[in-house]
């Protein structure tokens, strides 16, 4: 099983159709946003430079800031969302007709889950394999203590069946709301969106992927005053999330520049943060889990597979910026 989430930073239609430069389309990498997502997504083996990342296609594409109408959470999507999805599935499904041309029963077939708005203009997309699973159930989350939606952004998920086996399993998405504020209360907000994650209720079930845009890292803290005026430190997974754990190694980042920090060491000259992840609350078997990092791993598929990082940077950095801020987080067993 392979899962793909992405923050694809304000995703809509008329994104996906963005071209790029002629210099970076002619590294072979896709000339414009769809197909340097479906290529990813697909397991292009153009990336094979980047450790532990397999050729095989994704099961599960999650897709974080998912462009909307509207803004009550909840409620049904409308805009530009539908044709976006539309235009995802079409091309996934384009390649699997491409990559099985000699197989007249891929293994391989995507559809989307019709989701519901979880902020404003803004939800979750879930793609996945109906040749491998069936959706159970598919629905926005409340905060089970208050009834009440979660702010700014409410988590939404969905529960999976295994075709031809007992086993289910649950992915939720979300986008935790920025850091704000001075070093020592910078991460409060994000990190007291983690810490009502357990309130939903898929949180407490077995088998849960959790997964987006958290805006903090497991090692993130902040100080918070206790009575008595004792500071203590308040972590984002811990108590509440303690059962669940990543792969990916805390500091790990994955928040992509604007442009080049020339004064800085890679990956931090494209790289600024560590926000996105994984977490999960079930045992995997062979998993492998990772940060993709599509920018220093980037090789030209045109000119005997270099890497491009380096004097290529810039044109890297720029063209990444077209398809997001952010890069894409896969988990494998």
């Amino acid at each position: 099983m392979k899962i793909v989430s992405w923050n694809l930073k304000n995703i809509g239609d008329n994104k996906l159709n963005n071209p790029f430069s002629p210099i970076f389309n002619a590294f072979g990498l896709g000339n414009n946003v769809i197909d340097y997502i479906t290529g990813l997504v697909m397991g292009n083996p153009c990336w094979n430079a980047v450790p532990n990342l397999s050729t095989n296609p994704a099961d599960i594409f999650v897709v974080i800031e998912l462009k909307t109408g509207g803004s009550q959470k909840g409620k049904a999507i409308s805009g530009t969302c539908l044709p976006t999805l539309n235009n995802i599935k079409a091309k996934l499904n384009t390649l699997v007709e491409e990559n099985y041309s000699n197989n007249q029963n891929p293994p391989y077939e995507y559809d989307y889950i019709v989701p519901q708005i979880t902020g404003y203009h803004e939800t979750v997309g879930i793609l996945f394999n109906t040749k491998k699973l069936k959706v159970l159930s598919a629905q926005a989350f409340r905060n089970n203590t208050t009834q009440n939606w979660i702010n700014p952004r409410t988590p939404y998920g969905a529960k999976f069946q295994v075709l031809n086996s007992t086993d289910s399993f649950q992915v939720v998405g979300i986008h935790a709301p920025p850091p704000k504020g001075a070093d020592g209360v910078k991460y409060r907000p994000p990190i007291n969106y983690c810490t009502i994650l357990p309130t939903i209720e898929l949180a407490t079930m077995n088998n849960t992927f959790i997964m987006g845009d958290f805006n903090c890292n497991p090692a993130s803290y902040y100080n918070k005053e206790q009575v008595g005026g004792q500071q203590v430190q308040v972590f984002p997974f811990t108590p509440g999330l303690a059962t669940y754990i990543t792969l990916i190694p805390n500091g790990t980042l994955s928040s992509v520049r604007t442009k080049p920090a020339n004064s800085m060491q890679p990956p931090a000259n494209y790289l600024s943060d560590a926000y996105d992840n994984i977490i999960y609350n079930t045992v995997l078997q062979n998993g492998q889990e990772l940060v993709v990092d599509l920018i220093g791993k980037a090789r030209n598929m045109n000119a005997n597979n270099t890497l491009l990082a380096g004097t290529n940077l810039l044109a890297l950095v720029n063209a990444y910026n077209i398809v997001s801020d952010h890069l894409p987080v896969v988990i494998e067993w």
